[in-house]
């Protein structure tokens, strides 16, 4: 693995949160599959960079919001007024770019995962999650939905820092469209928050059928912090209650806190 800081913690993270899965152990012989998909062997590459990307946006933006923007800048000593640039908030436009580059990969990964898992020849459990597939059509809705979210996050995604167009007369003409790049970043974060709450309704139902084996002790006690709100899906039923719960769990920070607990020192 590649020596960046975000990449190793994020490798470490996931070979932790996978320490002791019988599911995991039973695909050890016999399995016929040589690889994982990308979405699955290259996690920690992909989400080390995002964390690597937004520990720097974090530093630039608590360096933007300790700085001068005053314009003209007035020194009380010498009684000078100097007209200055600080106001431009290009570093703050690039930082909420990559950002946004950032939220779209984290969902664009997960939908992948979802993806895979309802599909029977990826995942080898029943199409779409359900006990009947034909009869009902399990999780196949959540994954267009997570698709749809993540395709909005795609077109979202396009950098303003690019989009630059003058005003007052050409005085002001290259701005940094910085409250545009950080405007769509509340609702780029909303459709990833929904698209990881599928994910964990979708993997939780995968985990189901792979019983009486069980998960890691971490993901053991991700799925049944989720199963006292969702129960399991034996027959179609309005699956948006159990996305809301799962979203919510996601956004809380309880998702977290309940791998967190179960994980082997140091990483608790």
């Amino acid at each position: 693995m590649r020596g960046h800081v975000g990449q190793v913690a994020a490798g470490k993270t996931l070979m932790a949160l996978l320490e002791g899965s019988d599911i995991r152990l039973s695909h050890l012989e016999g399995d016929e599959r040589v690889q994982d998909p990308y979405c699955l062997r290259c996690q920690p590459q992909v989400m080390g960079a995002i964390l690597d990307l937004l520990r720097h946006a974090a530093q630039t933006l608590e360096t933007e919001a300790n700085g001068v923007t005053d314009n003209p800048l007035i020194f009380a000593d010498t009684g000078e007024a100097l007209s200055g640039g600080n106001f431009h908030a290009e570093p703050v436009a690039f930082a909420a770019d990559t950002m946004a580059l950032a939220i779209c990969e984290i969902g664009s990964l997960a939908e992948r995962r979802i993806a895979m898992l309802v599909d029977p020849a990826l995942s080898g459990l029943p199409a779409f999650l359900t006990p009947r597939p034909g009869l009902n059509s399990g999780f196949m809705i959540p994954q267009v939905t997570a698709a749809a979210l993540v395709s909005e996050n795609k077109q979202r995604a396009h950098p303003a820092s690019v989009d630059s167009i003058p005003t007052s007369a050409n005085q002001e003409d290259h701005v940094s469209m910085a409250a545009h790049a950080a405007r769509r970043l509340i609702e780029m974060a909303d459709n990833c928050g929904t698209v990881i709450g599928i994910e964990l309704l979708v993997a939780a139902q995968g985990c189901d059928f792979h019983a009486p084996l069980k998960s890691s002790p971490s993901l053991e006690a991700v799925r049944a912090l989720l199963r006292r709100e969702v129960p399991h899906l034996d027959e179609d039923r309005s699956l948006h209650p159990d996305q809301q719960a799962a979203t919510r769990m996601i956004r809380s920070g309880a998702v977290v806190e309940a791998a967190g607990r179960a994980l082997p020192s140091p990483y608790a």
